[in-house]
């Protein structure tokens, strides 16, 4: 609040006639402060003469200015910041500086008067430090005792009830009881020196004044002391009418507003005193200060008290807050202490019923255990005459298979069926070889199906990862494209909004030609990604990809192939894989697209590039007041066709060319990796159900070929009849036997291609994983390396083998060859053994005609043999036989001189009536017979060989595997010898240097010697 601007008034005009102009009355000032005063002297009417009684009650000019020119000095108290200091100007003034004040010695004499001016505003040496703000709310809570919050819960936390004050947000960190308010000093009056006078330093427009120093008079001096009284006896009316919040609050306002008075009217009284004397006056205002000192001591040491006082109060509030919460714990405990209790008294109740259920559960289960115990009496007495029983059994069962067994020999020697034991004995090693392959096979498909499942999700995580890259590398790209894009319309538009052509633009010109520059760089650089390295990395990491791919696509493949069916085919998951092979392509080629930038960056990229050069150099030539308008529509036009390549650029990224029948990447991608899931689970089940119906082959075969073993023994055993049976009874049993040799060659000719089926299909899904396996484990220098390659070939032998046997146990019943097997199934079968297998059949079969046409005289003979038995034989000589294995490897005996059978064929050669066919037929059995006796030679002789070799090559393995320990020894001393050299060496070296050293220490010890 500032003084308002009066014109200045003549310095000659006397105090009397000053104060007739300016006097108010004091009476009718009501309760109103002193700042009314100064707005009432405007009020009165001037033109008027005023009476005596009213003349002598005005207070003077000098008093009144004194009083109130400086009331609002000091800083503004609306903001802390240094006031704004303004030269007051000439003029303005409501009256003239006193002269004094224009000297520096005079006016540092006088120094007091305006060091501490007065204030109306608040400001100035109080005690208000000591106001505590205890008012809330337009509550009192000075003397209040906080009582327990009715908003409080008490909450428990693990069964310990805790009270929980509700929390809330506070303007300031400081606590309430601590909030203390104190009024601003104020700051001292400010001179400059002007020209040929001194004038204040004006705040704030407030028109400040230096205390004036005109001499004072009596009234002067009895008008300021009713002025006192009056003040005093308002603010004491004033003090009556407030009502404060607390009673510090209503103190302070009565020594704030006793003391504003006191320091005015002692502020006056100094002046009016240094007028007369300065020296008094200067000792009136040191003791002032040092009153002020005095208070400011007193007030000190009623802020300690304070202090103890507020920490006092606060520990007897805290204090009573937490007997209040106590209280309420208390009270809470108690009610659970009640709850605790009525649970108990239930837990009780419920505890007795428990025991007596348990009581009576104990007798029951006594009760129980004494049947329980009967009953195991009764079961241990079962069971030892089970046991007995079984012993008996097993007794009974021991006699009659040691019983059987020798009739079996009997039976065997009698019948000569050695060939049904060997039938069995091929059936068991069939068996036990198609067990170890089943179990081989199972075994190695669960573990390509783990490396399989292994290698998919590694090259799923490959893919993902240059997925990742290749997106990084596209939003890299086409963040760089849109910062090319704004710049290009953010300086067309400045372009044509303003006017390019002034001769001023040549710094705006310089950034676009900067920016231009930049774009280009930028550019080049995402060309760079789309050639050379960064290509070729990419390149690099998708032929990784493809040749994982092709990795885990092999190991399917080869579980395909071991998994055929029958009849040779493949699984339908070959299909599914060959479809997830043709997608995955399609990814690939996508992926090669976008890598190489074909899709449209190899080729927009490089004409953006150009354009970009070509703006540049435009701009770079380009002479402002001389530019033609054409050569700014050019570089509009590039920046247009800039724009359209910038969008088609941001259109193509991640994607491809539409023309290009491909699906976006990462669907194609999800759908690709949904593929091999499903792939994955549908190659497990094939393998487990392959691996059962295998299973389940081969068990239907075992059971088959021991039935039709069985019914082969029954039926190659003769029936013995007595004499006594009836006749028909005979022809009964030779009808059945007949049909029982006709069901059993039809079992033989089915279980015959059911065996060289499933055998064959065994072996050609078994021979390629063991083959791997053998050269595995050759490469590894392991032992029995091929040892699954003899027993799959083993497998196909015992099949071939019981074939053989089958065949022929079912031509010596059936009285005529029997072939199960053609001779390109079992050089399927067996390869290169079926040629030496079928070399005694063929010269059985050129001889079929031979032995029709010798059939009469085999009957001639016979019959020649029984009239030799009829007569008596006279001669004591035996006749001399020879024991020979036949084919069905019964052993069988003949005449050693028996009469040959070709005899007659030679007699008649000799006569010349042989047939020419036939004697050919000779040549060539003779030829074959010395051809026979030379193989057999040669074949001895390669046996000898053989086990000469044989024992020396086992001679030099031993002697090689000494040499390997002797060399591995050797090498070990030569190891540990150089060890030593080299320790030597070094030791060596140490000792030289150690010499050198000493030498160089003697050297330099004799050296100064030298010099004395």
């Amino acid at each position: 609040m500032s003084l308002p601007k009066t014109p200045s008034t003549p310095l000659n005009s006397t105090s009397t006639s000053e104060s007739k102009k300016l006097k108010v009355s004091v009476a009718k000032e009501g309760t109103r402060g002193l700042p009314e005063l100064k707005e009432k002297k405007n009020m009165v009417d001037r033109s008027k003469l005023l009476p005596t009684s009213l003349q002598n009650e005005f207070i003077p000019k000098e008093v009144l200015l004194s009083l109130t020119y400086a009331a609002n000095a000091g800083p503004c108290p609306e903001n802390l910041l240094p006031p704004k200091k303004i030269k007051t100007p000439k003029g303005t003034l409501p009256r003239l500086v006193d002269h004094v004040w224009h000297h520096p010695v005079r006016r540092n004499k006088f120094k007091y008067l305006i060091d501490h001016p007065v204030s109306l505003t608040g400001a100035g040496r109080d005690i208000s430090f000591l106001y505590d703000v205890t008012y809330a709310k337009g509550q009192t809570r000075e003397k209040a005792v906080c009582p327990p919050h009715l908003a409080r819960s008490l909450q428990s936390h693990d069964g310990v009830i805790v009270p929980h004050k509700p929390k809330t947000l506070t303007d300031t960190l400081i606590p309430e009881e601590f909030h203390i308010v104190s009024s601003t000093g104020v700051s001292g009056l400010e001179c400059y020196d002007d020209k040929y006078t001194t004038l204040l330093t004006d705040s704030e427009n407030r028109l400040l004044l230096f205390p004036s120093m005109k001499p004072n008079k009596r009234v002067e001096v009895a008008q300021l002391n009713d002025v006192m009284d009056t003040m005093l006896e308002r603010a004491g009316v004033e003090n009556q009418e407030y009502t404060g919040p607390t009673k510090m609050h209503k103190l302070l306002h009565i020594l704030k507003k006793e003391q504003t008075i006191y320091n005015m009217i002692f502020h006056e009284l100094i002046r009016q005193v240094s007028v007369d004397c300065a020296d008094r006056g200067e000792l009136l205002s040191k003791v002032r200060e040092r009153y002020v000192q005095m208070l400011d001591q007193i007030a000190r040491q009623m802020i300690d008290f304070y202090k103890d006082l507020v920490t006092q109060r606060v520990m007897d509030q805290r204090i009573l807050e937490e007997l209040y919460n106590f209280k309420h714990v208390i009270e809470e405990l108690t009610r659970e202490l009640c709850l605790v209790r009525a649970h108990d008294v239930k837990l009780t109740k419920e505890t007795e019923k428990a025991h007596k259920d348990l009581a009576q559960a104990l007798l029951n289960a006594e009760k129980n255990a004494k049947i329980v115990e009967e009953y195991h009496d009764l079961y241990t007495l079962q069971r030892e005459r089970m046991e007995n029983d079984m012993k008996k059994l097993v007794a009974e069962r021991d006699i009659w298979s040691s019983a059987t067994y020798e009739l079996a020999l009997k039976v065997i020697e009698r019948n000569r069926v050695i060939l049904a034991r060997r039938l069995y004995l091929n059936e068991k090693g069939w068996n036990k070889y198609t067990k170890h392959f089943i179990i081989l096979l199972s075994n190695k498909d669960t573990e390509d199906l783990a490396l399989l499942q292994k290698l998919t999700q590694k090259w799923r995580n490959l893919v993902n990862k240059l997925k990742q890259e290749v997106e990084q590398m596209e939003e890299s790209t086409s963040e760089t494209l849109k910062i090319v894009k704004d710049g290009l319309i953010k300086w067309q538009e400045f372009f044509n909004e303003k006017d390019i052509l002034s001769p001023n633009k040549g710094n705006i010109f310089n950034s676009v030609l900067l920016d231009f520059k930049q774009w280009q760089k930028i550019l080049n650089e995402k060309k760079e990604e789309f050639t050379g390295d960064v290509l070729l990395s990419k390149y690099d990491t998708l032929k990784i990809i493809k040749h994982l791919q092709e990795n885990w696509a092999d190991i399917g493949l080869g579980i395909f192939n071991r998994h055929k069916s029958l009849e040779g085919e493949m699984p339908s998951e070959r299909q599914y894989m060959e479809e997830i092979i043709k997608n995955i392509q399609k990814l690939y080629k996508e992926y090669e697209i976008r890598i190489n930038g074909d899709n449209g960056y190899s080729k927009i990229l490089p004409s953006l590039i150009s354009s970009l050069d070509f703006c540049s150099f435009k701009l770079e030539n380009l002479e402002f007041p001389d530019t033609p308008l054409e050569e700014w529509q050019e570089i509009d036009e590039k920046i247009n066709e800039m724009k359209s390549h910038l969008d088609i650029l941001l259109n193509l990224t991640g994607i491809v060319p539409q023309h290009i029948d491909v699906d976006s990447v990462s669907v194609l991608q999800a759908y690709i990796f949904n593929m091999i899931q499903q792939w994955l689970l549908k190659i497990g089940n094939e393998i487990n159900n392959g691996n059962i119906e295998l299973q389940h082959h081969m068990d239907e075969l075992h059971i088959s070929m021991i039935q039709w073993m069985v019914n082969l023994l029954i039926l190659m055993i003769p029936n013995f009849t007595d004499q006594d049976c009836l006749l028909k009874l005979e022809e009964e049993s030779a009808e059945k036997h007949d049909i029982g040799v006709a069901r059993l060659e039809l079992d033989a000719i089915e279980l015959t291609r059911k065996l060289y089926q499933y055998s064959s299909y065994l072996s050609s899904c078994c021979k390629g994983m063991v083959t791997a396996m053998a050269l595995s484990k050759s490469t590894n220098s392991h032992k029995n390396a091929t040892e699954d390659l003899y027993e799959v070939d083993k497998l196909k032998k015992e099949c071939y083998e019981w074939i053989n046997t089958c065949s022929c146990l079912l031509s010596n019943i059936k009285g005529r060859k029997i072939t199960l097997l053609t001779y390109e199934e079992i050089e399927r079968l067996l390869e290169e053994e079926a040629v030496k297998e079928f070399i005694e059949p063929e010269i059985d079969e050129s001889f079929k005609e031979d032995e029709e046409e010798s059939k009469e005289d085999r009957k001639l003979q016979e019959e020649n043999k029984e009239r030799a038995e009829e007569q008596p034989s006279t001669s004591t000589e035996k006749e001399k036989l020879i024991r020979f294995i036949g084919e069905d490897e019964n052993v069988h005996s003949k005449p050693l001189f028996e009469t040959d059978v070709l005899s007659s064929w030679r007699e008649s050669a000799k006569q010349g009536t042989l047939a020419q066919k036939y004697l050919e037929a000779m040549a060539v059995i003779e030829h074959m017979q010395e051809k026979l006796l030379e193989v057999e030679n040669r074949a001895r002789q390669a046996e000898e060989k053989f086990e000469d070799a044989y024992e020396k090559l086992h001679h030099t393995l031993i002697k090689n595997k000494d040499l390997e320990e002797l060399v591995m020894t050797s090498r070990k001393e030569s190891k540990e010898e150089k060890e030593n050299q080299d320790e030597r060496e070094v030791k060596e070296e140490e000792e030289q240097q150690e010499e050198e050293e000493v030498r160089s220490a003697e050297n330099s010890s004799k050296s100064p010697k030298k010099g004395h």
